[in-house]
């Protein structure tokens, strides 16, 4: 087997690893082994091709890791683009039940997934609920803090 050849498997088998361990660690590796792959076909001198191939992957670690990372956990903390809806109330279309993992809502026109704040508690269809927190793409919903109309049904 040529080196071109197993350095593209050593690439193809750490990007495998990367989607399926989601690390952001395994993916500048697998760059480094796609330049290497590249220059061994191109025939670049095999010192020249290890720097450049470890300077890309640990470029690549330093800047894309950290960025990646920082963009997942925003969006699993709900991120800024969720949170105009904490404290909007909705009107249960499904009922919220913890315990089922059931549960939807409806604010301004826009579903959501919805999960009582509370395990203990549950809403049923029609009653009018208050987000007080995102989580991913599910609201937490609680009783409105104050009295709200309910929606009234076409």
């Amino acid at each position: 087997m040529s080196t071109p050849v197993i350095w593209l498997l050593v690439a193809a088998a750490l990007a495998l690893g990367e989607i399926l361990t989601e690390s952001f660690f395994l993916a500048p590796l697998a760059a480094a082994a796609l330049v290497m792959a590249a220059g061994t076909l191109l025939g670049v001198e095999i010192v020249l091709l290890s720097v450049v191939a470890i300077g890309i992957g640990i470029l690549t670690l330093l800047v894309l890791r950290p960025l990646l990372r920082r963009d997942r956990l925003d969006f699993a903390a709900g991120g800024a683009e969720h949170e105009f809806v904490i404290g909007q109330i909705g009107v249960v279309e499904e009922h919220v039940v913890n315990d089922e993992s059931t549960g939807v809502i409806e604010i301004d026109g826009e579903v959501w997934t919805a999960r009582a704040n509370n395990d203990s508690q549950t809403f049923a269809p029609g009653e009018s609920v208050e987000v007080v927190a995102v989580r991913g793409a599910v609201a937490l919903v609680d009783e409105p803090s104050v009295p709200a109309r309910r929606k009234l049904r076409a």
